[in-house]
Formats: C-alpha cells, sequence, structure tokens
C-alpha cells in the first residue's frame, strides 16, 4: 500500500469514525464501523512504511475492546433491565432499581472506555515518535483526559479535541525518511580507475 493511501484511508477512517460517534443512534453504528475499518487498514500501512509495528497492534486492541467491549456492555444492560421485569414486574414503578442497573452502566461503559482509550493513547503516541506530529502526542494528551473525564459527560470535549487533533496529524503525515546513503534503487558502484 502506498503511503500517501495509508495516511487517506487512516484520516479518512478517523472522520467517519468521529461523525459515527455522533450519528451511532440513527444508523445503528454502521458509519462507525466503517470508520473503524477504514482507520484499521491505513494505520496497517502507516505501521508497515514507519516500520512500527506497535502502530497498528495498539490500535486494533482499542478497535477490538472498544468494539466488543461496548456490545457486551450493551448487552449487560438490556438482560439487567429484562431480568429485573421478568423477576419483579413491579421494578419499574421504583425508580431506584432502574437508576441504579443505569449507574452500573454508566461505570462500566467508563471503565471500558478508559481501557480502550489506553490503547489508542499508545497509538498517537508511537505514530508522534515515528512521525514527529506533535498532532499526534496532543491527540493522545486530549483523548486521555476525555477518558478519564467521560464519566461526568466533560470528557466528550476532550474527546472531539483530540479526535480533531489526530485528524489533523493524518493529513499532515510526511513519508518516513531514508537512512543517509540509502538508495531504493540497486545502483552497481563505480569501475574502480584504471
Amino acid at each position: 500500500m502506498e503511503f500517501d493511501t495509508a495516511k487517506t484511508l487512516f484520516g479518512v477512517g478517523l472522520i467517519v469514525g468521529l461523525v459515527g460517534g455522533f450519528t451511532s443512534f440513527v444508523d445503528i453504528g454502521a458509519v462507525g464501523l466503517l470508520g473503524m475499518v477504514l482507520t484499521l487498514i491505513g494505520a496497517y500501512g502507516l505501521s508497515e512504511h514507519y516500520g512500527r509495528r506497535d502502530i497498528f497492534n495498539n490500535m486494533l486492541i482499542a478497535t477490538i475492546i472498544g468494539f466488543v467491549g461496548g456490545v457486551v456492555v450493551v448487552l449487560l444492560f438490556l438482560g439487567s433491565l429484562v431480568g429485573m421485569a421478568i423477576t419483579n414486574p413491579t421494578a419499574f414503578h421504583d425508580v431506584w432499581p432502574f437508576i441504579g442497573v443505569l449507574i452500573a452502566g454508566w461505570l462500566a461503559l467508563w471503565v471500558l472506555v478508559i481501557v480502550s482509550t489506553y490503547f489508542e493513547r499508545k497509538a498517537f503516541i508511537a505514530l508522534h515518535e515515528a512521525s514527529g506530529s506533535d498532532n499526534f502526542e496532543k491527540a493522545a494528551q486530549f483523548l486521555w483526559w476525555g477518558a478519564l473525564l467521560f464519566v461526568i459527560l466533560v470528557g466528550l470535549i476532550f474527546f472531539l479535541i483530540g479526535a480533531i487533533f489526530a485528524i489533523i496529524g493524518a493529513f499532515e503525515l510526511k513519508p518516513p525518511q531514508k537512512e543517509p546513503g540509502y538508495s531504493t534503487t540497486s545502483q552497481q558502484p563505480p569501475p574502480p580507475p584504471a
């Protein structure tokens, strides 16, 4: 994969993933899923060009944890509500059990966001080290603070700022510099003077 293709897929994937985060209730996560796939393909290409496998590996781990964990949290939340309705049909007349399930689900989601963001942050730090783009370092910091403050919703603002820095960083990426004296073409040394 060409460097520019990997860079574009990564950047577009980040944009589509950001848009998917806002539209997930409308399209049941299809846009977000497309963003994840594009981001992973781009991250794979970038990790190959920069020779940093940890870029892709950490992004893959973050994606798997975020996707699978999100599905599990939603299923556990819905299962808890169904279980409450089956075991005690009058449970919904009292608001406190419902609030307890909401709080437990929110805390589980918060822990999931922190763990997933930890690996995404590592991927962005690796991209910063490989490319020299300070935008990835800023993205990593804002995403981490966003994860920690996610529980009180202020973190969503930090997530948005971090995503913007990551998108800017993706589109300003430059191909890795070759080592001095390194040539991609195989040239024969000139013959010694006679």
